[in-house]
């Protein structure tokens, strides 16, 4: 296959993501930091990256925006419910980031006024999507909580995606209050790594949480390297969870890498729901040993 056949075969991929965004089976979504790791006296900055792209930090569409980036289209809806979180070292949440949304990516600054690790997210809440096989025998999906559902449907799943896209910083010395659990959907608790001291050749161990407790049922892990865009394998690696929603990882190279849990729970008898669809997408930066 030559090049250009490849990366037209990829764009086409990407573009049917954008009507995608919002299920289980998205495509990746990252948050890309110029720094996981600074140092110095006086307050820094950093420059974050989001996109939604099966590139691996690669961007192709923005995600995220404040209202001071481009028109966005069917996007805009979608960006006006994420939270764009910073979590302080000392465990305080804020919720003003300015995120500015270009054709291919998105971007905002983020000021780390004080030392420790700070915990940069883009939180998705739930949004309610329908899947069904058409009268005519195709897979059709509707948005909404309560879709019209088109005469002879067949096999209609009710569903709701909820996800978080986040990354860790730090600097000068690390700190856990960042990395605490928000007891809200997929998270990674540090047991004995932190997550901005990860180096080559030595296993990186974490804990999965749902809703603040272990995740071990209906999970998938996988891990992937920077630079899909440029190798034919995209190399992922499928982590083992333990039984108590333990995972680890021994990467072989430095560089960044994008971790992605994911799991769905079925929705009780009474609800307007079937199954609940949760992921995280967390972007971790190794260092040479």
């Amino acid at each position: 296959m030559s090049v250009n056949v490849k990366l037209i075969s990829r764009a086409v991929v990407v573009i049917a993501s954008v009507f995608a965004v919002f299920t289980s089976t998205a495509h990746e979504r990252f948050i890309l930091p110029s720094h996981t790791l600074l140092s110095g006296e006086a307050p820094q900055s950093i420059t974050v990256l989001a996109s939604i792209s099966n590139d691996i930090f690669h961007p192709d569409r923005p995600l995220g925006d404040s209202g001071s980036g481009r028109d966005v289209g069917e996007l805009k809806e979608y960006f006006a419910n994420l939270e764009y979180t910073v979590i302080a070292p000392d465990g305080k949440v804020s919720l003003d980031t300015q995120w500015a949304a270009y054709s291919r990516m998105s971007v905002a600054d983020v000021t780390l006024a004080h030392e420790g690790t700070y915990r940069v997210g883009l939180v998705q809440p739930d949004v309610f999507m329908t899947t069904f096989v058409n009268a005519e025998g195709q897979p059709a999906r509707l948005w909404g909580p309560s879709p019209e559902i088109p005469a002879g449907a067949t096999k209609v799943v009710r569903r709701t995606t909820a996800s978080r896209v986040e990354t860790f910083v730090t600097l000068n010395s690390a700190t856990h209050q960042a990395i605490a659990p928000t007891g809200t959907g997929v998270e990674i608790v540090s047991k004995t790594t932190h997550p901005n001291d990860l180096f080559a050749n030595e296993t990186a161990q974490f804990q999965l949480l749902f809703n603040g407790k272990p995740l071990t049922t209906n999970t998938k892990v996988k891990l992937i390297k920077a630079g899909t865009r440029h190798r034919n394998d995209r190399d992922e690696q499928i982590l083992d969870v333990t039984k108590n929603g333990d995972i680890s990882f021994t990467p072989s190279q430095a560089g960044f890498y994008l971790l992605i849990a994911e799991t769905h729970v079925d929705a009780p008898d009474a609800a307007d729901i079937d199954v609940k669809h949760f992921s995280l997408y967390l972007t971790l930066e190794v260092f040479p040993e």
